[in-house]
């Protein structure tokens, strides 16, 4: 993690409020958050259910994953009695069009 005041930080910071792109892109940048928006497209998952699709992630790095999701409102967590359950948000299934284009990127 960056100190904030770091050369880096502000000049991250400068390029994301220039660029709503690179904003987004820094949204959904890190090793597990594709693969976690990609299984909200199709259905809302419980954390359990995340350790199962995506057996190598730690449970520190895929808590931190989904968490970062949540602050930037693209996801949203439910608790019940037994789990959290995770879906998209509005601004999270706005996305959609995009996670397709990378999708077809690769065809």
């Amino acid at each position: 993690m960056r100190k904030e005041n770091s050369t880096n930080s502000i000049n991250e910071k400068a390029l994301q409020n220039f660029c709503n792109a690179s904003k987004t892109l820094t949204m959904i940048t890190g090793r597990w958050k594709l693969s976690i928006l990609f299984k909200l497209i199709d259905e809302n998952v419980n954390y359990s259910e995340f350790k199962i699709l995506l057996p190598e992630i730690s449970d520190r790095t895929l808590s931190k994953q989904l968490n970062e999701l949540i602050q930037d409102e693209l996801i949203s967590k439910e608790k019940n009695k037994t789990s959290s359950i995770y879906s998209l948000t509005e601004k999270g299934r706005k996305l959609k069009l995009v996670l397709s284009s990378l999708i077809d990127f690769q065809k």
